[in-house]
């Protein structure tokens, strides 16, 4: 699979042996990234990545092999509201399924994670921190998580995003001079 994703958090709860919540609350802007940068996911970031069908997948720990549902076999369902993308598990009756639904009965586990790759983005470099608004993004996973954390490997791409668009919105002030001066 292509690793080139990166990964936020979010929260969790039961509600009879189901597990729901929004996966990514619109406007709510994350934990300070690299010291450089927060983030936020603009209203309905995800519908044209919803709209295609693609199967995405509910994990244990951002692992294939702790598979909880899928969005194919309808026991994973996404959707969008006013608030954020919303999600709700139907858990398989397996170890991982019961144990999942124990651990975030008893608050052990109160978070989530969600792999994606942004399709669509906007930088803000005229406040400190920077300001990074995610208009659209394709869905990968959503990951049931005791550590919902961001993690060097995974906040790479975005800092690469924020190097190349404040690249491009810098003047390159000797491209200026050549023209001001019809060179």
């Amino acid at each position: 699979m292509n690793k080139d994703f990166e990964i936020r958090s979010a929260a969790v709860s039961v509600e009879q042996n189901k597990l729901v919540g929004y996966v990514v609350p619109w406007n709510s802007r994350s934990q300070l990234i690299w010291g450089e940068f927060y983030e936020v996911f603009a209203p309905y970031a995800f519908k044209e990545s919803l709209a295609t069908g693609n199967d995405v997948r509910a994990l244990y720990e951002h692992d294939y092999k702790g598979l909880l549902g899928r969005t194919t076999s309808r026991t994973l369902i996404l959707s969008e509201d006013n608030t954020g993308l919303r999600f709700e598990l139907d858990p398989p009756d397996t170890q991982t399924g019961r144990d999942l639904l124990a651990l975030v009965g008893r608050g052990d586990i109160s978070g989530m994670s969600f792999g994606f790759r942004a399709t669509q983005e906007t930088w803000d470099f005229k406040q400190d921190p920077y300001l990074r608004t995610v208009t659209a993004a394709e869905l990968l996973e959503i990951t049931f998580t005791a550590t919902p954390a961001y993690t060097e490997s995974d906040v790479e791409i975005a800092r690469r995003s924020m190097q190349l668009a404040r690249q491009q919105s810098e003047p390159d002030n000797a491209r200026l001079w050549a023209d001001l001066l019809e060179l």
